[in-house]
């Protein structure tokens, strides 16, 4: 697991030196920010825009916002954090499975995974997490989502399946992935049965009866695109059967861009939507309206953006 790791993490800054768009690691991290407060002000639909930018002050793979004030980050050790207004104060909570982790919230509940497969939960806001059980894998898992408090998805890039949870985490069931699927980029569980499955290539594989058929779909990236193997390149959600969001880093002959696609019908078509920040990596609320974006250039450098009214 060592060496997969350690060539993985070889590939990641070869494809992102490439691109003039990874930077040096390095750093403490500041208790303090001295970040303004954020101001959360008619966010809920419209074009994104940018709320706020902090620098957490050490490396981050993974950060998420739950709206302006609350949100949750880990380090590259397995430390977790919490902020309750805006990043301008992060404090340790607990330290769980490391390097490249899975963070998802609904509601009032948090979960997190991280190397090693150790799943653990917060139920108030951040201040203290549970272990709830370990996954059968003892690799990286890199996504989660919850659809409630009951079933979850994980996933790893490393297996040809995925883990299913029906009771809040306490076990889980292997699943393989749909038989045209490439390496994962983003999942999202809208319902207990509801579920999507995105890969770099772009190609969407959406279910309806919980993993036990699939339809594939596409985003139709330019030919030649990819969506870059870095974990959290891409970030998807979506609020109901026809309406969706997917945040995403694109590569293509050497450049690479950001942009947002969005689908009103049920993801058949897809319309690209402008995203004022670089190449990063992304966590998307599940109501679709708060996104969070970790910079490649300037690593552990935090904005959110949200969907301005």
């Amino acid at each position: 697991m060592v060496k997969n790791f350690t060539q993985s993490f070889k590939q990641f800054c070869v494809l992102f030196v490439l691109l003039s768009l990874f930077g040096c690691l390095g750093g403490k991290i500041s208790v303090s920010t001295g970040t303004s407060a954020p101001v959360e002000a008619g966010c809920g639909s419209g074009a994104w825009t940018l709320l706020w930018t902090m620098d957490f002050g050490q490396p981050t793979l993974s950060v998420m916002f739950r709206d302006a004030s609350f949100g949750i980050s880990t380090d590259l050790s397995g430390g977790i954090f919490y902020t309750e207004d805006g990043g301008m104060t992060w404090n340790y909570a607990a330290t769980s499975g490391l390097s490249r982790v899975a963070l998802e919230m609904n509601g009032n509940l948090i979960w997190h995974v991280g190397y090693g497969g150790s799943v653990t939960r917060s139920g108030d806001d951040g201040h203290s997490w549970q272990v709830m059980s370990s996954l059968p894998y003892g690799g990286h898992i890199e996504y989660m989502t919850f659809a409630d408090e009951m079933t979850g998805w994980a996933v790893t890039t490393e297996l040809r399946s995925f883990f299913i949870t029906r009771d809040g985490a306490r076990s889980w069931e292997k699943v393989d992935f749909p038989e045209q699927m490439g390496r994962p980029a983003a999942i999202h569980l809208r319902t207990p049965r509801d579920g999507y499955l995105l890969d770099t290539a772009g190609n969407l594989f959406v279910t309806s009866d919980g993993g036990e058929t699939w339809d594939m779909l596409s985003l139709a990236l330019p030919e030649g695109s990819s969506i870059p193997t870095l974990n959290h390149s891409a970030a998807m959600r979506f609020t109901d059967a026809q309406h969706g969001f997917i945040a995403l880093n694109l590569i293509s002959g050497g450049s690479g861009r950001v942009l947002g696609l969005r689908t009103e019908d049920s993801g058949a078509t897809w319309t690209e939507v402008p995203l004022p920040v670089p190449m990063g990596m992304f966590h998307l609320t599940r109501d679709g309206i708060y996104l969070t974006h970790v910079d490649l250039i300037d690593h552990g450098r935090i904005t959110v953006l949200c969907l301005m009214k």
